[in-house]
């Protein structure tokens, strides 16, 4: 089966998977009302108030979030007919909390999460597989069995401790004593995404872009840190081990027999063969960048989806959990999507069949 074939099964498969996740994320956060008769709007009004409530304005909510008071197998299909219409133009509703579209309160955050997501990945996936590269080079040295070392170390670390330190040590110690010792306060933010006494200096300012990209960059650093060396662990670990058993098969061999320099043997064609197992790795993480890091974002009071998701799970804000989660699952599964195609460009050894 050629390459054209394999794409077009596995755009069928990707096409049934991605209706399964509709039709579960549609039924998983309605079985309290399928299976105990609990509205949604119970969350929002209580038995009291809903007998004080007029019809019209009872009936404008059960409206405006797409309910039915006591929905009958019909209904059911109706509300699930219109939760995917609605889906597919990009409308998850409304907020329980906010009463706000909720894909308006996903926007407002989804460039902070990107941001931070993004590049504390890079930075682990550049240190680990470099890194992971250089210890594979020398198995067993003391080189080796350092990183090995350091690496199960920050692989086992919570995040969320690893996160309290950093702000203890840089957000609170480091200013204290700078302060006290040099008369400037140095370190990094406790909290937030933007100082507010920063925002209010650029709205007046002409630099205003500058200034507000600096001290964003700068409550960065912290959280960076956090997933940066949170995520290296692994990256490093999974390149150093596709390494050594790539450096043992015969092609390498066959390379170093005809006297190529170990450099070359180890970059152009054990690092290169390495990396295809990295691919799947790299694009499922990618898939979940859009999650945010729950943990992180909500020990640094970072303005991103993890928080969001954290706030929401705590006021049980369901159309917020539930178009997070969509979201999420038709990225992971897209991107895993492209980690099999890219398999078939960078290895024409595999045969799709």
């Amino acid at each position: 089966m050629g390459l054209r074939e394999y794409v077009i099964r596995r755009s069928i498969y990707v096409f049934l998977l991605i209706v399964a996740v509709i039709c579960f994320n549609f039924f998983i956060f309605r079985l309290p009302t399928f299976l105990l008769g609990v509205s949604p709007l119970d969350l929002m009004i209580s038995p009291e108030q809903r007998s004080t409530m007029p019809a019209d304005s009872l009936q404008f909510l059960y409206q405006n979030y797409g309910l039915v008071p006591d929905p009958d197998i019909f209904d059911w299909i109706y509300m699930f007919w219109r939760y995917v219409v609605n889906m597919f133009a990009g409308n998850f509703g409304a907020s329980f909390q906010s009463q706000r579209p909720v894909m308006d309160e996903i926007l407002a955050r989804l460039p902070n999460t990107l941001l931070l997501m993004g590049t504390s990945s890079i930075v682990a996936i550049i240190l680990g597989i470099w890194t992971g590269v250089k210890a594979a080079a020398d198995p067993g040295s003391r080189k080796d069995v350092g990183a090995v070392t350091l690496a199960l170390f920050t692989f086992a670390l919570p995040v969320f401790w690893l996160g309290m330190v950093l702000l203890m040590v840089f957000g609170y110690m480091l200013p204290e004593w700078t302060s006290a010792t040099f008369g400037v306060e140095i370190g990094f933010p406790q909290f937030g995404t933007i100082s507010y006494e920063v925002w209010e200096v650029a709205r007046t300012s002409p630099f205003g872009a500058l200034i507000v990209a600096g001290d964003v960059l700068h409550h960065l650093v912290l959280p960076m840190i956090t997933l940066g060396v949170g995520g290296y662990g692994g990256y490093f670990l999974y390149m150093r081990n596709n390494l050594i058993d790539v450096m043992t098969e015969d092609y390498i061999l066959t390379a170093r027999a005809k006297g190529l320099d170990e450099s070359q043997v180890l970059y152009k064609h054990g690092m290169k063969n390495a990396m295809l197992p990295m691919v799947t790795v790299i694009a499922i993480t990618f898939g979940f960048l859009i999650n945010g890091a729950t943990l992180t974002e909500t020990v640094f009071n970072w303005f991103g989806l993890g928080r969001y998701i954290f706030d929401s799970l705590l006021l049980l804000d369901y159309p917020v959990v539930q178009a997070i989660f969509m979201i999420v699952a038709i990225t992971a599964v897209l991107a895993n999507f492209v980690a099999d195609l890219l398999y078939g460009f960078l290895d024409p050894r595999i045969k799709f069949g």
